[in-house]
């Protein structure tokens, strides 16, 4: 446990990556946003994809944060184990920080209308329709999947070198277009959106609990082996 106390240390130092810089990420870019709709009020709601910023930020910090702390805390004999426990721990923690913070700013948006100007930035239709512990849910599980997906890559990366993450991205990509080219083959994209249609926000997002507890097992196994 002291380990991983490390490792918790170890991230905490960086407080620029994890709380001011995403912070000015995304109340700058709600500021713009506040300012032109201020500038162009009317009846009609603005809606804007500000709040993606986030979301993009937590799946990169996920990417950043094994090749900035995984080979000095391994020159440190911290175990493997023990920085990855740290490493997820600093990521949920993250994660719920800034879920905490869109969830509050959400409801404040909402019964402001807008902030007075029917800007829609953090509230959104059919995204925040559910209750208010399913919209919270929602953001969790968003948050904790793109930063453990950026978390799987970069581990990925670190278990096999230049030339893994080149086969890695091409077979990605071969496999993606392949779907892709079936779905419209097969004429399945109606049935798609009927499916999402058919279920609330919060349903869709549990569906991204395995595939986010897959990106923890998959980092887990890849760092055990990394070089460093």
């Amino acid at each position: 446990m002291n380990r991983v106390t490390g490792v918790l240390k170890l991230h905490s130092r960086d407080k620029w990556s994890w709380i001011y810089i995403p912070a000015i990420v995304l109340f700058s870019s709600f500021v713009v946003n506040l300012i032109v709709s201020f500038l162009f009020m009317n009846q009609e709601d603005m809606y804007t994809g500000g709040l993606t910023s986030i979301v993009i930020y937590l799946f990169v910090a996920g990417i950043i944060v094994v090749g900035k702390t995984f080979p000095f805390a391994i020159g440190m004999s911290i175990r493997r184990i023990d920085y990855f426990i740290g490493s997820a721990i600093i990521g949920m923690i993250s994660s719920a920080f800034f879920t905490s913070l869109i969830f509050l700013f959400a409801q404040l948006e909402k019964q402001t209308n807008g902030w007075g100007t029917r800007l829609h930035f953090f509230h959104f239709p059919y995204v925040n329709d559910g209750t208010l512990l399913e919209q919270f849910i929602l953001y969790m599980i968003l948050f904790l999947n793109m930063f453990f997906l950026g978390f799987l890559i970069a581990s990925y990366s670190r278990r096999f070198g230049r030339n893994g993450m080149f086969i890695g991205a091409t077979a990605s990509l071969l496999i993606g277009s392949l779907v892709i080219f079936l779905l419209h083959h097969f004429e399945a994209w109606a049935s798609i959106f009927s499916w999402f249609a058919s279920h609330t926000a919060v349903q869709i997002a549990y569906w991204l609990v395995p595939f986010t507890l897959l990106y923890l097992l998959g980092s887990y196994r890849m760092l055990r082996r990394a070089v460093i």
